[in-house]
This record gives structure tokens, C-alpha cells and sequence, in this order.
């Protein structure tokens, strides 16, 4: 047999291992659960359902106490062939009803002066809200089109009505790429980088099995340096919350089924959380820390929720974690009910406000901890 015959023999019996091997994995994360086919705009028993958004991913709560400001998350690679447009949008609690937010183009006072936008179409994903040292209210958005970006805006409120003026972004850095954010009183912030940009879907996968470090949080300061964070590596670092005081970060880690509390003063590990679910995005709730884990596996989710599939209803778990040790004081779970993939958990008045990053609508449920 040839040299060259061989080298092919070797080459394909090697990529059939491979492709053998996957197809073993993929299979044998596959679980038992049960998923509702969800047709149609109604509540259930365990959820009040909201309708007509698109992949609500993330949301955060006005001063106003009244409307949620919420990220309607277009698509990424590799889930998806190609990064796809999304949008920023309101919910008024009281109405319970969507609203469009108006968002015009400002100047770049708070992002890097080499950062550009000449118009506002954007990807949205994680979002920040917080008051500046200034009084003023800068969100942040992890944006992932035309480029990969950090996306700054002011809040206002003028004749009692929200609108976001731009005022600048921030550049990843190269093959970073971005999930989630926490902003700082002087505008800094912090930044999950969950794994590389341009990951093939198959290493993604092979990842979620494997559970290697893939990525860690960014730091970026006012002077437009990133940096890494020491004691943040992880298995997709997702969610990231900073505490009132600036003093702890919270970060979700999907494949390690890991919420981490990391002392910003001494860069020390202090608590951890484990779950058997994938932890998504966090809240910040006073002496708390809500998080949002889906009790599914990626086999799961290619199976039972392919983009044909308007709402996902694969089951989910919100726990209510103490700052101080990340212990448990409450979690509510929900299976075959009206929502799926739930991203994140945020506690308003009597409810707790749901989003997804695949579906139509948002929910809410009574918190039944305040009673």
C-alpha cells in the first residue's frame, strides 16, 4: 500500500473515531424530559404569559419601578449561521402591555473615541442598568453586530417618557466575545467573555461535554484598557452581576453548573453555588442574588427546540441565593408549563419576571417568598 494510501486510510478512520465519539456523547446526554407542545398566548396554572416579543433575554427594572427595560436577543454564532439583528424594548407592569422605547444617536462621551456607529442596528444580548457617580443612567448592552461591542446609552425620562440616547461603545477585544455585563459608578465595567468568537458549533458541543475552560470576565476601565480578572477562568461564563456596594462579583458558569461570589478586593473565591441545571443570567435583589438555570442538556435542546419551534418549554429551576455565602433561601421550579429556556429571574413587587432566549413572550409568577 502507498505512503499516500495509507496517510488517507489513517486520516478517514481518524475523523470516523472522531465523528463516532460525538454521536456517542451527543446521545448520552440525551434525558428523559418531557416538553409541551405550546401553541397559541395562554397562562397556565404555574405562569402568567406575555406575548409579542422576540427571545426576551434579558431584562432590568426602570427607576420608575414600573417598566422593565428588556433585550430582545436576535441570534449568534454558532447557534446560528449568522449574528442577527434584535432590539431594546419596554414592558409596563401596570398595563401589562409591551411599549416601543425611542433611541437616538448621541455622542461618544462614555466609550472609546476608535468605537463607531453611524447607525442603530444592533444585536442585543446582556444588559446593565446603573445610576453614574453624575446621577445620570447609563445601560450597557453586549451587542454582537456590525462587530462585537459594548454598547452605551443614557436613560431618560422626559415628559414621562423612557428614551436611550447613545453615547459611545467599547471594542472587544480581538476573538473576544461577549454574554453578559456589570456596570460601575464611574462607567467602567465588567464583561463575561464566554468563549472565542468563530468556535465552530461540533467544539461547542464537544465543550458542553467535556467541560474545559473556555473563557473568563473582562474588566475594562474608563481609561479604555481590558484586562483580565484573575480566579474568573470557566466552562462558558455567562451571567454576571456586581453587588450594590461595587465590593463582590457574581459570575454563572453554563458547564459547570456554578454560581461563583469573587471578592473584587482581594480577587479570593468566597462562595460558591452548584446546581444540576445550566445558571444563565443573575439579578441583584438587596441582600440577594436571583438566578436563572435551565434543567436541560444541548442534546435536549437540539432535539426538543430547533428553530422551528416558536416557544421552547423545556424545564427550568430560579433560585434565591443569599450574597453573603450563596446558600439557598428559596427556588421555585417548572416543568411543561407555557415557557422554556428561561434566561433570566427578576424580582418586581409581588412577581418574578421570566425571559428566554428562544421564544415569544416573557412570564411572571408570584413570589411566594414574600408571603
Amino acid at each position: 500500500m502507498s505512503v499516500v494510501k495509507k496517510i488517507f486510510y489513517l486520516t478517514f478512520s481518524l475523523i470516523g473515531v472522531i465523528f463516532l465519539s460525538l454521536l456517542i456523547l451527543f446521545l448520552s446526554q440525551r434525558s428523559d424530559i418531557e416538553v409541551s407542545n405550546i401553541t397559541g398566548c395562554q397562562s397556565d396554572s404555574q405562569l402568567m404569559v406575555y406575548c409579542e416579543f422576540s427571545k426576551p433575554e434579558d431584562i432590568v427594572v426602570l427607576p420608575d419601578n414600573r417598566h422593565l427595560l428588556i433585550s430582545e436577543f436576535g441570534a449568534i454564532v454558532p447557534l446560528n449561521p449568522e449574528n442577527l439583528p434584535g432590539q431594546i424594548s419596554l414592558f409596563d407592569t401596570d398595563l401589562l402591555e409591551k411599549k416601543q422605547i425611542k433611541i437616538a444617536m448621541g455622542d461618544n462621551d462614555w466609550g472609546q473615541e476608535s468605537c463607531k456607529r453611524d447607525n442603530l442596528i444592533f444585536s442585543p444580548h446582556g444588559i446593565d442598568l446603573n445610576q453614574r457617580s453624575d446621577g445620570r443612567y447609563q445601560l450597557a448592552v453586549v451587542n454582537h453586530m456590525p462587530r462585537e461591542t459594548i454598547e452605551m446609552f443614557e436613560l431618560l425620562n422626559l415628559h414621562n417618557s423612557w428614551s436611550l440616547v447613545w453615547r459611545g461603545c467599547v471594542n472587544a477585544p480581538e476573538l473576544g466575545y461577549f454574554n453578559d455585563v456589570a456596570l460601575k459608578g464611574n462607567g467602567s465595567f465588567f464583561t463575561t467573555h464566554m468563549y472565542e468568537r468563530g468556535l465552530p458549533l461540533l467544539s461547542l458541543l464537544y465543550i458542553s461535554f467535556t467541560k474545559p475552560d473556555t473563557g473568563f470576565v473582562y474588566q475594562w476601565d474608563v481609561e479604555g484598557e481590558f484586562t483580565a480578572v484573575p480566579n474568573t477562568e470557566g466552562s462558558f461564563p455567562n451571567g454576571i452581576s456586581i453587588s450594590n456596594d461595587e465590593k463582590n462579583l457574581f459570575i454563572n458558569y453554563v458547564f459547570n453548573h456554578r454560581t461563583t461570589k469573587l471578592n473584587l478586593e482581594n480577587l479570593n473565591i468566597e462562595a460558591e453555588h452548584f446546581s444540576k441545571g445550566t445558571p444563565d443570567n443573575s439579578s441583584i435583589d438587596g441582600d440577594f442574588i436571583w438566578v436563572a438555570t435551565q434543567d436541560n442538556t444541548g442534546t435536549d435542546l437540539l432535539i426538543h427546540c430547533d428553530e422551528t419551534v416558536v416557544q421552547c418549554s423545556l424545564p427550568f429551576t430560579i433560585f434565591k441565593l443569599k450574597q453573603s455565602d450563596l446558600s439557598e433561601v428559596a427556588s421555585f421550579s417548572f416543568t411543561q408549563t407555557q415557557m422554556g429556556s428561561v434566561t433570566v429571574a427578576v424580582p418586581h413587587k409581588d412577581k418574578v419576571w421570566l425571559g428566554t432566549f428562544h421564544g415569544d413572550r416573557m412570564a411572571s409568577f408570584k413570589n411566594e417568598d414574600l408571603y
